[in-house]
């Protein structure tokens, strides 16, 4: 079965969400301040990354993961597979659904990268939405609408 995707915060998710305070023009990419991180591994299901790949704003993905890739155990290695986190390379292979490498290093940062505690940051206005056990609080409150 394909990944499951809800609200946990996996890079897949973040890629998803941005700052619908009223007066931001540019809520996005939020940039991710974690606190916790963790890797799980998931399953790798070839398909549902390669119908994900149109739907990233791939240029969004690679700046998560140069955030990501500061968080102190991750830049040390500690908690990630062997090789760390995976580099992708700087736009989208032409032939990337026959490309099974880049599929699979795709693969690891959407889904296997969690953000379990910490804020992601709206770029314009600075607005800080936490992150609690995997779930980002989006909601705003009544003078920001």
């Amino acid at each position: 079965p394909p990944p499951r995707i809800c609200t946990l915060m996996r890079l897949l998710t973040h890629n998803l969400l941005q700052c619908n305070k009223k007066g931001v023009a540019n809520g996005f990419p939020l940039l991710i301040k974690p606190l916790v991180m963790k890797y799980e591994e998931s399953q790798f299901d070839r398909d549902f990354v390669a119908a994900m790949v149109p739907k990233l704003q791939y240029d969004a993905l690679l700046k998560a993961v140069e955030w990501v890739s500061q968080y102190p155990e991750f830049a040390s290695g500690q908690g990630l597979p062997a090789g760390g986190l995976p580099v992708l390379p700087a736009a989208v292979p032409a032939e990337y659904e026959s490309d099974e490498d880049f599929l699979r290093r795709l693969h690891l940062v959407l889904f296997d990268v969690h953000l379990v505690e910490g804020k992601l940051v709206c770029p314009e206005s600075g607005r800080e939405f936490p992150v609690n056990d995997r779930i980002p609080n989006m909601l705003l409150t009544d003078d920001e609408v």
